[in-house]
């Protein structure tokens, strides 16, 4: 049997490596199986640091040309990936190809697998918002990915549901599992690896200015905000900088921070902004630097993209998050840390269900009102750091999703 694990991007890298780990484990029972990792370079420069703290080396490279950072980029990124991916499945023939979530990566290489009827098994399945433009285009690529899928693995039970209908909808004979998500066996991996006392940080225990050319050790930096508590926040996401309406949620939640930044009763805090390596969200969060330093706002930190450990340092040692990302609203519960999600509206159910993250909008006031409520109000703070409660799995769902994949192969 030859299996395929294929990433493209840091999220699908971090929660592919779990299922990678267990396959591998099965290698040493299983001499007819053959595991290859294949990355199809939708983030080529931000998987190095991966790679190497997870020590997986790829065993295919997609060779995608400049074309895919033309303004067309969705569709010719969508376009080179699928070509690339059937040319190397006619080659190479695997039996089974793992995706992962909702990339272009994913849905480019789902449907290169469904076309040469290889069985496909979606990691992360089941997932919605119902509205197809919000995540874009990230909704519609979970849709597709469930049609064609022949094994679905729910991260949620909700998401399991979803999956139910929709095979009853559309007549699919596809299997749906609800196993929890692979994040957290990633973090539960990653937080051990890097509290030994062994780790070596030399690598990654640094942060970059994204505009000043300045390197900062992370453990001192931790070090001297200890007299200050600091909110971390995130934001890259295409419909918040990037709208039908012309409007640029970004700059909603740069007001926010900045009136937080001018209130009496935040000045024990500072804001720790971390700036996305995308050239458009760079460019906003430029303006925002030069505003700071012209009106001396000394509470605004930023920080450039770090190594995936360095941010697990970094948000583990937050006192709050706020962000756009769908990984972090996974990651924070995990970490015992509240997560305000600035989106109109999120496929990551279970946290808010729990109470462990608020959904806050894109609006300016009613961001700024539900970050002020958490600084002040240490019943809200409370509410959301319920101890024992894991609203994402419990570390063993690459387990069940290997297991459930080998068995129906041998079927």
């Amino acid at each position: 049997m030859k299996i395929f694990c294929i990433v493209g991007t840091r999220p699908e890298f971090i929660k592919m490596f779990p299922v990678y780990k267990v396959l591998q484990e099965k290698l040493k029972t299983n001499a007819d199986l053959t595991i290859k990792w294949i990355n199809s370079s939708q983030h080529k420069d931000l998987l190095k640091d991966l790679e190497e703290f997870f020590g997986i080396t790829s065993d295919y490279n997609f060779p995608l040309s400049k074309a895919v950072e033309s303004k067309n980029r969705l569709a010719n990124l969508h376009s080179e990936i699928l070509k690339q991916a059937t040319k190397l499945f006619e080659q190479e023939k695997p039996d089974l190809v793992f995706i992962q979530g909702d990339t272009i990566t994913a849905q480019a290489c789902g449907l290169a697998a469904f076309y040469q009827k290889i069985t496909i098994a979606h990691i992360e399945a089941g997932l919605r918002t119902w509205n197809i433009n919000n995540p874009f285009p990230e909704e519609l690529s979970r849709r597709i990915l469930s049609q064609i899928s022949d094994l679905n693995f729910a991260p949620e039970l909700k998401a399991k549901k979803n999956l139910d209908i929709e095979k009853q909808i559309f007549k699919k004979k596809s299997f749906n599992f609800y196993t929890g998500n692979t994040v957290i066996d990633a973090l539960s991996y990653s937080m051990n690896k890097i509290l030994a006392d062994d780790f070596n940080w030399q690598n990654s225990n640094y942060l970059e200015h994204p505009f000043d050319n300045k390197k900062l050790d992370l453990s001192e930096y931790l070090k001297n905000l200890k007299a200050k508590k600091y909110i971390l926040f995130t934001s890259h996401r295409r419909e918040n900088y990037l709208n039908n309406n012309g409007l640029n949620n970004i700059q909603n939640l740069i007001n926010a921070i900045k009136r937080l930044a001018n209130n009496r009763f935040t000045q024990e805090y500072e804001f720790v902004v971390m700036v996305h390596k995308n050239p458009d969200v760079k460019k906003i969060f430029k303006n925002f630097y030069k505003d700071c330093k012209k009106n001396n706002l000394k509470q605004i930190k930023f920080i450039d993209s770090v190594s995936y450990p360095a941010f697990l340092k970094l948000m583990a040692n937050s006192h709050f998050i706020v962000t756009d990302s769908g990984g972090i609203q996974e990651e924070a519960p995990y970490l015992k840390k509240p997560v305000l999600v600035f989106r109109e509206s999120t496929e990551r159910i279970a946290g808010l269900e729990l109470g462990l993250a608020k959904l806050i909008g894109t609006q300016e006031s009613i961001v700024h009102g539900a970050i002020l409520d958490l600084l002040t109000n240490e019943k809200s703070y409370n509410s959301m750091i319920e101890i024992g409660l894991q609203p994402y799995g419990d570390g063993l769902a690459a387990q069940r999703i290997v297991d459930a994949s080998l068995l129906f192969l041998k079927k």
